[in-house]
């Protein structure tokens, strides 16, 4: 009986024994009648082994959801120090006074306290740090900042971390310098980039390795070197078949507009900037092949002809991707690219035919019927990308549809955390993400994922220039590029290399002179499609061992007393009952 007492016992301790524990201050907000509030809450984590599940808990309700955000800022701080987490269970509490807004706010605090206890690290619990956490570990822009900061102060915190950039904060209609607001409560406000800084200023401790350079995937670049080559050599072919032609309109700005398209194509090309040469040559398509269709002077039936004729060739291409399968990274960005094209000069071909149908304007059916035939040829281009070497993911439907649920929801709750300080903005950000949501209904997976992400991204964008100077928009840019870098050079030592993360990259970069707004826009995308593998696990099922080497010391002690007891009640068991079985055997 006390044997098994013993053994009961044991496995009550076990998980507990087992366990791991941390715990750090969380700057919030509340909102109240006279506008938002300073708080502070406790944010705790507790670690076990388990399935990879994540729970959250919070005390009282917070103001906005904070789930995805939780779950999210886990698989960043996993992913940052390249962990496998599948075989632990997080269980994250948040304890307020009262009710906060919490949300997205909270997600660099998660992803520090996340990274701290994962590898062993101790935080200084004089520090806190207010910031969204996305793709890359990039710290992102968060409201309430003077309240947050007041709040610090007012609970006895030394030092408090907020996002790069937002060192002059908005409240309402004006603007708040937090240099001087540190002098005026005498607490040390800190700017920050990154999850990696972050992690060091709180313990100490560097992460990870530092992957400045990125090493690029000659297979990514001989195809990408390729593809380039392909629609500017087609640019080439067009511009020579619509030299000599006659038109019934003027179309100097046509032919102009081709030119200086192709030459910068050329430019990128010998820069070696391929996606960007690429999308020149891709426009320069366009203006040509809008010039030959003017020159035909199309009847309505031969143009209707022309639509059937782009409509098969997309449907015929469609079903033989859609038979290609996904193994890798690049398998499902290149596939989400063809998609893309594919949808897109469906829907133009479509207008196309209702152009026909309600107008006379000959250029407008032209150039966009131009458009639809020009984004077949891209996207079988970009189709060449398909099946090439890389580190491969289980990618079927499922999983698919679950990464695809989880970035609408990361999308959604970002728009709603958003909304709260800058309401009535985000109504084309509503219908991305429906769109999005569309596509998941439809079990376009892959589709649904892009959208979302691009949704997320442009969010993000608001957030990050919202009351910030314009002349500091090129610093903003070129730290979401450095972090980019850092981002697919690691991605690239593990042997993912992101195509369309590094292709948006190439082109902000290109861009960040002469289009700092399509620069903030590409460098955003950059970041939330530069690693999706966050999102899926490996194919070959490997999983790498997490070593809770922080055990609970005490009760590990009565864990080992409790073997002693138990083995000693064993033998004092077997002792008693065999000599007795003995006399019996010799009486009979």
């Amino acid at each position: 009986m006390l044997f098994f007492l013993f053994i009961i016992l044991t496995l009550l301790l076990m998980p507990g024994i087992f366990a791991k524990q941390g715990h750090m201050k969380l700057l919030a907000v509340k909102e109240t009648e006279n506008g938002y509030e300073g708080g502070i809450a406790d944010l705790y984590l507790e670690i076990k082994p388990g399935s990879g599940r994540v729970f959250l808990e919070t005390f009282p309700l917070t103001r906005t959801d904070t789930q995805m955000s939780t779950r999210f800022a886990k698989a960043i701080a996993c992913d940052i120090i390249e962990k496998e987490c599948d075989g632990i269970d997080f269980f994250y509490t948040i304890t307020a006074d009262s009710a906060i807004i919490a949300g997205p706010s909270a997600g660099a605090s998660i992803a520090v306290l996340t990274v701290a206890m994962l590898e062993n690290l101790e935080l200084n619990e004089d520090y806190a740090i207010t910031g969204t956490i996305n793709s890359g570990g990039l710290i992102g822009p968060v409201g309430g900042l003077k309240a947050k900061v007041n709040a610090a102060k007012i609970n006895g915190l030394k030092r408090v971390f907020i996002p790069a950039g937002e060192i002059i904060a908005r409240v309402g209609n004006t603007t708040t310098d937090l240099k001087n607001l540190s002098k005026e409560l005498e607490i040390e406000i800190v700017e920050i980039s990154t999850l990696s800084e972050a992690v060091r200023e709180f313990t100490g401790k560097d992460i990870k390795e530092d992957y400045k350079n990125i090493g690029i995937n000659e297979e990514y670049k001989t195809t990408m070197r390729s593809l380039a080559k392909d629609l500017c050599d087609r640019g080439n072919k067009l511009r020579a078949e619509a030299r000599d032609l006659k038109y019934s309109i003027n179309v100097s700005a046509l032919k102009e507009n081709a030119q200086n398209l192709t030459s910068k194509g050329k430019d990128a090309f010998e820069k070696q900037t391929f996606y960007s040469s690429a999308s020149y040559c891709f426009g320069a398509n366009v203006e040509y092949s809008t010039l030959l269709l003017l020159s035909k002077n199309l009847s309505k039936d031969d143009a209707i002809k022309e639509i059937e004729k782009v409509n098969k060739e997309i449907a015929d291409f469609r079903n033989k991707v859609e038979s290609i399968d996904k193994k890798t990274i690049t398998d499902l960005e290149a596939y989400i690219v063809v998609k893309e094209r594919l949808a897109e000069a469906e829907e133009t071909a479509n207008e196309a035919l209702e152009a026909l149908n309600s107008t006379n304007n000959t250029e407008r059916i032209s150039r966009t019927l131009a458009y639809a035939s020009e984004r077949v040829n891209s996207a079988y281009s970009w189709a060449t990308f398909l099946g090439k070497k890389g580190k491969t993911f289980n990618l079927n439907k499922d999983v698919l549809k679950k990464s695809c649920q989880n970035k609408i929801s990361e999308a959604d709750e970002r728009k709603q955390y958003v909304e709260l300080y800058f309401p009535g903005t985000l109504d084309s950000i509503k219908k991305e993400i429906d769109n999005a949501a569309e596509e998941l209904e439809k079990g376009n997976y892959e589709l649904c994922l892009s959208q979302a992400s691009k949704a997320k991204a442009d969010v993000d964008i608001i957030l990050s220039i919202f009351g910030v100077d314009s002349e500091q928009y090129k610093n903003i840019v070129e730290r979401k590029l450095e972090i980019v870098k850092n981002n697919i050079a690691r991605e690239a030592s593990k042997g993912i290399f992101p195509i369309l993360g590094y292709s948006y990259y190439e082109y902000a970069n290109s861009l960040k002179e002469t289009d700092i707004f399509s620069a903030l826009l590409y460098s955003e995308y950059a970041l939330e499609l530069g690693n999706l593998d966050i999102y899926f696990k490996e194919s070959n099922g490997k999983k790498k061992i997490i070593d809770f080497v922080d055990i609970d010391k005490r009760l590990l002690s009565v864990f080992l007393v409790g073997i002693v007891i138990g083995a000693f009640a064993a033998s004092l068991i077997r002792r008693n009952v065999h000599p007795r079985k003995s006399k019996k055997s010799l009486k009979k």
